[in-house]
C-alpha cells in the first residue's frame, strides 16, 4: 500500500489512546514527578513531586513521544492478551534481556530530550527509578515496554528542566 499524503495524522486520537492506556498503567504526572525528583531534586532543592511532574503533558507535544509510547503500550497490551505470534509472544511476555527492543524504544524517546534524556535513562533503566520498578516487577500484566517508557518520559522530563534553563550568555556585535 502506497503511503497516504492527503491524509490528516490522527493527533488527537493518537493523545487520547495514549493518555487512556498510561492511565492504565498508573504512568500519571505524580508517578512520573516521583521518578524525577529521585533523580533531580539535588539539583532543584525547591521543586516538589508535584513540581516535577507538572511537565508531564508537555512530553506528548511532540508526535514522536506519542508513536514511540503507543506503540510499546500496543506490545505489552497485545502480549498481555497472548495476542503477538511466536516467537515474539515467548520473547515479549518473558522480557527476555537479548532482545532489547524495548529499551531501544525507549532510548529513542529520551534522545528527543538531548544527552541529558539519555544519560538519565541509562541511570533510570538500571536503578529502575520510581514506579519502573512496580512496573518491571507487576506479575499480572507485561509490561516489557511499559517500565521503560516510564523512565524514559521520566527522563525526558529531565532533559526539558535542564534545557529550560536560559542562556547567561553576553551578546557581542560581531563584524
Amino acid at each position: 500500500m502506497v503511503a497516504n499524503k492527503n491524509m490528516e495524522y490522527p493527533d488527537q486520537e493518537l493523545f487520547d489512546y495514549v493518555m487512556i492506556e498510561l492511565k492504565k498503567k498508573n504512568i500519571t504526572p505524580l508517578t512520573i514527578g516521583e521518578a524525577v525528583y529521585e533523580m533531580e531534586h539535588e539539583y532543584f532543592p525547591e521543586k516538589t513531586v508535584k513540581d516535577f511532574g507538572c511537565g508531564f503533558y508537555q512530553l506528548f507535544k511532540k508526535r514522536e513521544v506519542l508513536n514511540i509510547v503507543a506503540t510499546g503500550l500496543m506490545l505489552d497490551n497485545l502480549a498481555t492478551e497472548k495476542k503477538l505470534p511466536e516467537p515474539m509472544q515467548t520473547i515479549i511476555a518473558n522480557d527476555l534481556g537479548q532482545f532489547g527492543i524495548d529499551e531501544l524504544l525507549a532510548i529513542g524517546l529520551a534522545n528527543l530530550y538531548g544527552s541529558l534524556g539519555v544519560t538519565n535513562y541509562g541511570y533510570g533503566d538500571k536503578m529502575k527509578i520510581g514506579y519502573a520498578k512496580q512496573l518491571d516487577n507487576d506479575g499480572d500484566k507485561i509490561n516489557t515496554f511499559s517500565d521503560d517508557l516510564f523512565t524514559a518520559l521520566a527522563s525526558g522530563l529531565v532533559g526539558r528542566l535542564g534545557h529550560g534553563r536560559p542562556l547567561k550568555i553576553a551578546t557581542i556585535n560581531v563584524g
